[in-house]
């Protein structure tokens, strides 16, 4: 991993320097593995017990009917040029730890919407599943990809089975990315595009007049889907195992920063 740290700060010292590419890369993506729901939405009581709330908790699922938490094997695919003919096809175990405080649903016309919704995920690899890449092998228990994000939105037709969900930064969305494959560039602008299949119950929130059609008072019904989606970086997170052409130059003028650096204090330090 000493690459991988070495390249970063190369990354790092180019970033005042660097100029707005304003071009969105998709580096990776995720799909589920067969059909069975890999989430759970879950709507809280209220402090009586009764009533739903405007709180929910939104986590992956081991098994399509598991009531609690758990890990899920997924489909996994890095799309960065250096990684794609290798590292294409790889499965992981996804987890992801999400909630929404205080937030009711929204009605805009026939679409309901769901905003503040933070938490976390990680794809760690499977056992099983490994690619090798500039002679380094990665294996199962490698962090392809982990992060955070806050006021991320899931929005669909009301009554509907399907829905997206997003999060970007240029939108107001906090993510992080963390990888033991890829390098990120400090400052980026993050993306997160995920969309639920096959919502059961069908997508909606709770009014005490009319659930069906009223304007919603509490937070998303219960329900399970399945999810998949991308990830995209502005700009494109760097491979430190196998540094794209293009990079060459950038990581080359970093490391010349460093390194001048470094002898600056050094000749200041000898003063």
């Amino acid at each position: 991993m000493r690459l991988l740290t070495i390249a970063s700060l190369a990354a790092a010292a180019l970033v005042s320097a660097a100029p707005a590419s304003a071009v969105v890369t998709t580096f990776a993506d995720f799909s589920n593995i067969g059909n069975a729901a890999n989430v759970r939405w879950v709507i809280s009581a209220n402090n009586s017990g009764g009533n739903f709330s405007k709180n929910a908790t939104f986590y992956s699922t081991a098994t399509g009917t598991a009531n609690i938490a758990g890990a899920r094997r997924v489909n996994f695919n890095f799309s960065q040029p250096a990684l794609a003919g290798v590292a294409s096809g790889l499965q992981a175990m996804f987890t992801l730890n999400g909630t929404v405080t205080n937030t009711q649903a929204v009605v805009n016309g026939t679409v309901i919407t769901q905003n503040n919704i933070s938490g976390t995920f990680s794809f760690i690899q499977a056992v099983g599943s490994s690619f090798t890449v500039g002679g380094q092998t990665f294996g199962a228990g490698v962090n392809l990809l982990s992060g955070s994000f806050t006021q991320s939105s899931i929005s669909g037709q009301r009554n509907g089975t399907s829905a997206g969900w997003s999060a970007s930064t240029l939108g107001g969305s906090a993510i992080t990315y963390t990888s033991d494959v890829l390098g990120f560039v400090p400052g980026s602008n993050y993306d997160l595009a995920w969309s639920l299949a096959s919502v059961a119950p069908l997508l909606n929130a709770t009014n005490a007049a009319n659930q069906i059609t009223g304007t919603p008072n509490k937070a998303l019904r219960t329900f399970r889907a399945v999810v998949g989606g991308q990830f995209s970086s502005d700009p494109a997170p760097i491979t430190p195992a196998i540094p794209e052409p293009a990079i060459w130059a950038q990581l080359i003028i970093g490391f010349s920063m460093v390194g001048f650096a470094s002898r600056r204090r050094k000749v200041s330090v000898a003063a």
